[in-house]
């Protein structure tokens, strides 16, 4: 061994490449050298892809519930990049007073900016670490959405839209674009009065718009969260009209449930050419989804008028936004409601599901009652339905609705059973008349029936067929003639009706063994039996009187 001490063990790395902080403990202090103020690290409240985030306070504060914790601190390795990236967006484009500024110049009384409330480094065990404070907020988006059924509301859709726009604007306004908009990057207010706002976090992705010519940069291609990416960011060019379309990208999704390219999402060239065909063909392509206002139509039909250097007419947008929530009687700032209340979830047109509510069982059987009783005579038997579906046509009599029934005819109740007919359930037996037989006319004299024929009589067509007309008994020791053949006497009757070659042949045996008798029992058992024919010379004697309706010669 070279005596050399082990080094301590390095934090993972995550699979996109990004160093993952150690645990912070509860209580750890940090000094914002910056602003001289100094922040109490609380319980954890999520890992994001590059580092985690804390729940946070004033170091003159210790609160013992993580809910009265106002703040959050996101902290990453310095090796790091991200949190770097953001950390100078926020110092540059999120101060209070240039927010405020915008709200007065846009007569907002809210605005989905978050702002931070210091910086720094700070160093744990050994390892140098990067943190950001901000403000607390409550859910994302994106909880929200899953715990709705991923489905929300189109009016709480559209109110998220316009926040968004108002959002965007700001940081277009200052020269950025955010790249990264999703459900899970959008938080609800936390305090009192901002709990239907909304706001756009995580600036990780936050890029300086390139006043240069639009030329796709293959190393930054697909950058993003890829089912929102925008077909710009696809070439690896972030611009605003791309902010625009990824915001038009979470509203469809937000109302219909799925984008069509869900699918295929690890293969992102398979994604961008998905949204390249749907976005020429918006129109005929948002088809296949119902319950899609035209407002989002006409937003992404103005998405696609703008070339990629082009300013962004907030003001339409807002319009085609605000037109669609008046005719619904909500406003940008009132209460967002996540739950699908009124309107079923949005769905594809091939997929859609044409069941209908359910009726009460005594609603539908008033119904009925009341619409067939004057139709239907005889006992009536209700059955529950549970899908309205098409009725069946019935054949029945013409003009017969108000007879009275034939005598001949009985009506008797169904069992219960699942039917797709509205009508009430009614089967009509009808009674078969039975015929009188006809009386068999007597066989004439010395005639050959063909109906009373023996099997040993008639032609042997099948040896694997059964004959039916073989006669019911046969007198003992009665000689039969057959075509001028004589067959032997028979000493019993027949064995088997259907052939004559079988005799009854009795044996005596001694009973079994666990009987307390001696006693022989005769036992009867049915063994077939060789018939050997003697053929004679044919003779007109031997053949029926009458043969072919003629007498033979004399």
């Amino acid at each position: 061994m070279n005596g050399r001490a082990k080094k301590a063990a390095q934090p993972k790395k995550k699979a996109n490449g990004y160093k993952m902080p150690a645990p912070i403990p509860v209580g750890e202090v940090i000094n914002d050298t910056i602003s001289k103020k100094k922040w109490r690290i609380g319980p954890s409240i999520g890992v994001g892809g590059f580092g985690e985030i804390y729940s946070a306070c004033e170091h003159t504060s210790s609160p013992k519930k993580t809910s009265n914790y106002p703040y959050v601190v996101k902290i990453e390795p310095h090796e790091n990049g991200p949190l770097f990236v953001e950390k100078h967006f926020y110092i540059r484009n999120a101060s209070k007073d240039e927010i405020a500024k915008f709200m007065k110049a846009k007569k907002l009384t809210t605005l989905g900016m978050p702002s931070f409330y210091g910086n720094g480094s700070h160093e744990y065990k050994g390892e140098k670490y990067r943190y950001l404070v901000l403000e607390r907020y409550g859910k994302d988006v994106w909880s929200l959405f899953k715990e709705a059924g991923r489905c929300f509301p189109p009016a709480t859709v559209f109110q998220l839209g316009l926040q968004m726009l108002d959002v965007l604007e700001y940081i277009h306004s200052k020269g950025y674009v955010h790249a990264d908009i999703k459900g899970a990057n959008i938080l609800m207010g936390l305090k009192k009065g901002t709990e239907n706002q909304a706001y756009l976090v995580d600036f990780g992705l936050a890029t300086r718009v390139n006043e240069k010519e639009f030329k796709p940069d293959p190393k930054c291609a697909h950058n993003g969260t890829i089912e929102y990416t925008s077909r710009d960011a696809h070439l690896g060019v972030a611009t605003m009209r791309g902010d625009l379309e990824i915001l038009g990208y979470n509203m469809l999704q937000w109302l219909v449930g799925e984008l069509p390219w869900e699918k295929n999402l690890k293969q992102p060239k398979s994604v961008q050419n998905f949204k390249e065909t749907f976005m020429k063909n918006i129109r005929n392509e948002i088809k296949q989804f119902t319950n899609v206002p035209e407002a989002l139509i006409k937003y992404f039909e103005y998405i696609n008028s703008l070339k990629p250097k082009d300013n962004v007419d907030y003001t339409k947008c807002r319009q085609l936004f605000e037109s669609y929530l008046k005719s619904e009687g909500v406003t940008k700032t009132g209460k967002m409601e996540f739950i699908q209340t009124k309107k079923r979830k949005a769905t594809r047109v091939d997929d859609k599901n044409n069941d209908e509510e359910l009726n009460s069982d005594e609603e539908t059987t008033q119904k009925v009652l009341k619409k067939n009783t004057a139709k239907q005579n005889g006992d009536i038997k209700l059955i529950k339905r549970r899908k309205k579906a098409p009725t069946k046509s019935v054949v029945t009599e013409e003009n017969s609705e108000n007879e009275e029934p034939d005598e001949s005819i009985e009506k008797i109740p169904t069992r219960s059973k699942k039917r797709k007919s509205v009508e009430p359930a009614v089967l009509v037996k009808v009674k078969k008349t039975k015929m009188a037989p006809k009386a068999t006319p007597p066989a004439k004299k010395n005639h050959a029936n063909i109906s009373t024929q023996t099997s040993a009589e008639k032609p042997k067509v099948n040896s694997r067929q059964v004959s039916f007309d073989s006669p019911i008994c046969e007198i003992i020791g009665e000689k039969k003639q057959v075509r001028g053949i004589k067959i032997s006497e028979s000493p019993n009757s027949s064995g088997d009706i259907f052939d004559d070659s079988f005799t009854i042949e009795e044996k005596r045996t001694r009973a079994k063994k666990n009987l307390l008798s001696d006693e022989e029992v005769t036992v009867k058992r049915v063994v077939k039996k060789k018939v050997t024919l003697k053929p004679k010379g044919k003779s007109w004697k031997n053949t029926p009187a009458v043969l072919n309706g003629r007498s033979p010669p004399k």
